[in-house]
Order: C-alpha cells, then sequence, then structure tokens
C-alpha cells in the first residue's frame, strides 16, 4: 500500500517506483497486456475508469518488446475507439508507444460447465491488472479480480448474467474464472487515490482516499482493500466462496501504513450473508417474484443512447425503452453501462428490508 494524494504525474510517478521496488517487478519484460477499467465511455475526472496517468506510470517503467492496452466494454452499441478517447487512454497511447487493442478474436475455455469465449493471445503475454476501486452493485466491491472479467469479450459478459443470475452464482463463476487465468496474470493494482462508494461502479460517488493497493496475487490485494474499505470478507461473495474452496493466501503488507477509510458506503442492493447463501437458493427462487430489484429509466436523464437496449442479455429492453418485467433477471447490467445516471433502482419491501 503507498499513499498518492493525486493524480499529478510526479505524485503518480514516486508512488509507481515505490511499488515496482518493493514488490521487486521485473521491467524487462516481453510481452505485456495493461489491462484497465474501461467500463464506460467516461472521463478520467468522473471516477469510473482507471486513470490513465496511472496506465502512464506504469508503461514508462517496463521495458517490453510489446506492450498492450486493452479491455472490453459490456456495452456493444459503441465502436471501442470511442471508450479510448474518452478515458483517455489513446493520449497514454500516443505518449507511451504502447499499442490500443480490441478483443476481437476469441478461445474457448469451460467454466462450471459453460463455454467461456477469451481473449485468444492470453497465453501469449503477462496481464498487468489494473483496477479501480469501487463498489459494485452485484458483488459488493469490484476491484482485481472482478476487472479480470474484462478479458471476455464484449457482449458475452452480459450474456453470462442470463446464466448465473443470482449473485451468489455469479460469484462463484468469477471465483473459476480467476483460477483459471490467474497463472497469465503478473501483477495487479487498484487505483484508489479517488475511491466510488454507494451505488457503483458507475453511479456511486467519488471519495477521495489517496491510495495505491498492489500486489502480485489478486485475492491478496482485494483482501487488503476490504480491510481499507472497513468490509467484512463474509461481504463479498466472491471472497467468501474462494476461502472456502481453496483457502485464503498469506498476506504480508508492505509501504505506508492506510488508515481505515471512515463511512464507507456500500451500495444499497447489497445482499445480507443470509440472502447469499447458497442453501437458500430454493427458497428464494419462490420468493423471487417478492423480492426484486429492479432498474428503471429515468425519462427525464434518459439521453436515448440505447446502451441499456443493447447490453441487456435477455433484450428485457424495447427499442423504444420500456423493460419488460417478466423477462427482467435484475442483473442490473443496464444501469451499469448508463453513462447519464438514467436508469434508477427500485427495491421490493422485502428487498428494502433484507438489503
Amino acid at each position: 500500500m503507498v499513499k498518492c494524494s493525486g493524480y499529478e504525474n510526479d505524485k503518480v510517478s514516486s508512488s509507481i517506483e515505490r511499488i515496482f521496488d518493493i514488490l521487486q517487478l521485473q521491467r524487462n519484460q516481453d510481452k505485456v497486456l495493461i489491462k484497465p477499467n474501461m467500463l464506460s465511455a467516461r472521463k478520467p475526472e468522473e471516477g469510473v475508469t482507471t486513470h490513465p496517468v496511472i496506465l502512464e506510470e506504469i508503461i514508462k517503467r517496463v521495458k517490453g518488446k510489446e506492450i498492450l492496452i486493452g479491455d472490453s466494454p459490456a456495452s456493444a452499441n459503441k465502436e471501442v475507439e470511442k471508450y479510448w478517447d474518452e478515458c483517455g487512454f489513446r493520449k497514454v497511447s500516443e505518449k507511451t508507444g504502447a499499442k490500443l487493442v480490441k478483443f476481437s478474436k476469441s478461445k474457448f475455455v469451460k467454466i462450471k460447465g459453460v463455454e467461456i469465449p477469451l481473449w485468444d493471445q492470453i497465453e501469449d503475454y503477462k496481464i498487468f491488472n489494473i483496477a479501480k476501486f469501487k463498489t459494485h452493485t452485484l458483488t459488493t466491491l469490484t476491484l482485481s479480480v472482478k476487472n479480470l472479467y474484462g478479458l471476455i469479450p464484449g457482449y458475452t459478459k452480459s450474456l453470462l448474467h442470463s446464466k448465473f443470475i443470482f449473485p451468489y452464482d455469479f460469484s462463484s463463476f468469477l471465483v473459476e474464472f480467476y483460477k483459471k487465468i490467474e497463472k497469465y496474470v503478473y501483477f495487479n493494482l487498484v487505483d484508489g487515490i479517488v475511491s466510488m462508494e454507494g451505488n457503483g461502479p458507475s453511479n456511486g460517488t467519488l471519495r477521495k482516499t489517496d491510495v495505491l493497493i498492489a500486489g502480485r496475487n489478486a485475492i491478496a490485494v482485494d483482501i487488503v482493500c476490504c480491510k481499507i474499505a472497513g468490509v467484512e470478507l463474509e461481504n463479498i461473495p466472491y471472497l467468501e466462496i474462494y476461502k472456502r474452496k481453496y483457502g485464503l493466501p498469506e498476506i504480508e503488507v508492505d509501504g505506508d501504513k492506510v488508515d481505515k477509510i471512515k463511512n464507507f458506503k456500500l451500495p444499497s442492493t447489497t445482499t445480507s450473508k443470509i440472502l447469499s447463501n447458497p442453501l437458500l437458493k430454493p427458497f428464494l427462487k419462490i420468493l423471487s417474484k417478492n423480492f426484486s430489484i429492479q432498474p428503471v429509466i429515468n425519462e427525464e436523464k434518459c439521453k436515448r443512447c440505447f446502451s441499456c437496449y443493447y447490453v441487456c442479455p435477455v433484450k428485457a429492453i424495447s427499442k423504444n425503452l420500456k423493460i419488460d418485467r417478466k423477462k427482467c433477471i435484475g442483473c442490473l447490467c443496464c444501469y451499469e453501462v448508463c453513462s447519464y445516471k438514467a436508469i434508477d433502482l427500485k427495491k421490493s419491501l422485502i428487498a428494502k428490508v433484507f438489503t
């Protein structure tokens, strides 16, 4: 953990240099993929995506024969070039010579009985996983492990929500997905200089937290992030599942002493440990009509960009931007990709009681 009080190049440069030294990272590499959080085509100051200065300063320290910058956003209706421009990643590419890459070709692996596409060159590159410290309506927090989900090309990420509808099921998939690809991940860093609390990952509240958390093991990094945010591991389903199935890694923390973030606000949709219990799944299915958190399109804020229409994995949103409640599975993909905060969340009475 290294303190960093802002995104000015000199501040980030000294912090990244310390991280490289503490972790004894190899600067001479062959092929490297810098994998940021590129959730939405949003400007760096909006705090939704990895700040470009973080990428720039990491790239300056890696002497790779080939350095790529790549992520695959879920929204299928926008050209990826728009994301590069809005997020500031094209400027980083131009300044450093790192190439921007689309995950246009895939290879398939089987995870939990489902054929999953992965970026087809994943085996040839060391992945520098550069995440953003944010809350998430489905996984409570989105950190290193969740950021790797972007290695699945575009629209498929949304379709997977129709396969793993319940938060526990999705977190279980995340664990197996991470185990499948962790050998390719060389380094993980969470950008917590400015974090997002509340109803993230795109519509939460920004909070200055002045820290970078980095490590070789994504699970270890995420555990330390939870401690900083004051979140118990049992309230992060994928970490609880990983702990039970594989055991937690031993963690040695070096760098700066970082105080716990006071009153860090979690998403209003965060379910309790009881509701995440897989033994209650049959009961929850019976109550599914009464226990719900539904997206609602706010017509006053809506700009008719149709991101929600294209990203919906079960086609529950029509071309006139109406939501079919019978089709909606509550994955909140629409909420996640909306750039205009035009998706509100409506909770049933039971959901209000338990979340």
